[in-house]
């Protein structure tokens, strides 16, 4: 099943330009030393990663069924939609740690926007969909490496491709 969403997970996270910016940018949190994962670490990742792995699985099923979806814009979005508000529903409930509250909530306005513009039909091309924590800042090395340790041992995590379908690799 993993190696099924390889292929959307592709699609979905590769490079997003143009359109759909958030309003305004966040400003940067505190940028703390190496901590050690603490329960609200594990907690947020795995709700994270729990949000990521269904909205994968919605899409997946949905491209499965209909893979000519791909090749009919209006039907993708028509799609996608319901799935990316329902991911900005779920990432929504997922508490940060203070240090990635910034990330976190741009994360949530990003995947809120372009649930919005598929709503309305706007997004220009199925890429579009991929920029999902495009324009998110990036929280520090140091807590990008904490929240990677914290996936580590999450099955949801491991599904969904954990904290690098997020920050890309941190090299840990």
């Amino acid at each position: 099943m993993r190696l099924l969403w390889l292929p959307v997970l592709a699609v979905l996270l590769v490079g997003c330009t143009g359109g759909g910016g958030m309003a305004k940018a966040p400003t940067p949190g505190p940028t703390p030393t190496r901590g050690a994962v603490s329960e609200v670490d594990r907690a947020y990742i795995g709700s994270v990663c729990s949000a990521f792995s269904r909205y994968l699985s919605s899409f997946n099923s949905a491209t499965q069924r209909d893979p000519s979806l791909f090749s009919d814009q209006a039907r993708l979005l028509k799609t996608a939609a319901p799935i990316l508000d329902s991911f900005a529903k779920d990432l929504d409930k997922a508490k940060p740690p203070k240090d990635m509250a910034n990330f976190h909530d741009a994360l949530v306005e990003r995947v809120k926007t372009i649930a919005t513009k598929a709503k309305g039909g706007m997004v220009v091309t199925p890429e579009e969909l991929a920029g999902i924590s495009k324009g998110a800042p990036l929280p520090p090395g140091t807590v990008r490496d904490r929240l990677a340790e914290a996936a580590a041992n999450i099955p949801q995590c491991a599904q969904s491709g954990g904290t690098d379908a997020l920050f890309g690799d941190t090299g840990q």
